[in-house]
C-alpha cells in the first residue's frame, strides 16, 4: 500500500488515517518488549544502519524490519524477527498474509549475516503478528521459516520487471482488494476491463 502511495502520489483521507494508525500501533506493540538483550541488539543494529541493503548479481534489496525478539536456548542467544501488521477488518485475506510472510522472509535474508556477526543469529522461526486497529488485540501470530531459495525468487521478480520472464497475472477477483485509485492506475486492470467492456473502477 505505502509503495503505491509513494510511486503514484495517491492520497486519500482513509489511507493516510490508516497509515498513521498503523504506525502508532507498531510503536505501542513493541513498547512492552523492552528486555535488556532486545534493547542491546536493536541499539547495535541501529548504530550500523536503519535500512539494510544486500546485493545479489546487480540487484540491490533494501528493507527494514518492524521488530525483533531475543530468546535464549542452550546458553546461546537467538533472534526472531517480527513483522507487525494492523487491520481494521475482522481478518486479513490470504493474499495479504502471504505478502506479509514473503516480506518477513526478505528481512530475514537481509539481516542473517549481520545478526550472526553480532552474536544473535536467527532463530529457526520468525513471526508475522496481525493486530486489530479497532480493539488493539492480537488477532493472529504466524510462524515463518527462513526461505533458502529466496535468492532465486528475487531474481525471478527482477526479471519480471525487466520483461525477461513472464509475469503470472493474478485472478481478476483479487483486484477487488485494491483501492479504486490504485486500480485506476493499473494497466493490467484497465486492459481486462476494456476486453470485458466493464468499468467498475
Amino acid at each position: 500500500m505505502e509503495i503505491f502511495h509513494r510511486t503514484y502520489g495517491i492520497t486519500s483521507q482513509y489511507a493516510v488515517s490508516a497509515i498513521k494508525t498503523g504506525n502508532r500501533l507498531h510503536y505501542l506493540y513493541s513498547f512492552p518488549n523492552k528486555a535488556f538483550d532486545r534493547v542491546l541488539l536493536r541499539t547495535k543494529l541501529n548504530n550500523h544502519n536503519k535500512e539494510y541493503k544486500k546485493q545479489i548479481d546487480n540487484i540491490v534489496v533494501i528493507g527494514h524490519y518492524d521488530d525483533l525478539r531475543v530468546l535464549r536456548y542452550n546458553n546461546a542467544k537467538f533472534t526472531s524477527l517480527v513483522e507487525l501488521k494492523t487491520t481494521s477488518k475482522r481478518y486479513m485475506w490470504s493474499v495479504e498474509v502471504k505478502a506479509a510472510i514473503r516480506q518477513l522472509q526478505l528481512y530475514m535474508w537481509l539481516m542473517k549475516e549481520q545478526l550472526e556477526k553480532l552474536g544473535f543469529p536467527l532463530w529457526k522461526r520468525s513471526y508475522v503478528e496481525i493486530y486489530s486497529q479497532r480493539s488493539g488485540r492480537l488477532m493472529r501470530r504466524i510462524p515463518v521459516e527462513y526461505d533458502h531459495n529466496i535468492e532465486e525468487w528475487i531474481r525471478h521478480v527482477a526479471n519480471c520487471f525487466r520483461g525477461l520472464e513472464k509475469v503470472a497475472a493474478p485472478h481478476k477477483g483479487i483486484c477487488r482488494f485494491c483501492p479504486k485509485n490504485v486500480r485506476s492506475a493499473c494497466d493490467w486492470y484497465i486492459l481486462m476491463n476494456t476486453k470485458t467492456k466493464k468499468f467498475d473502477v
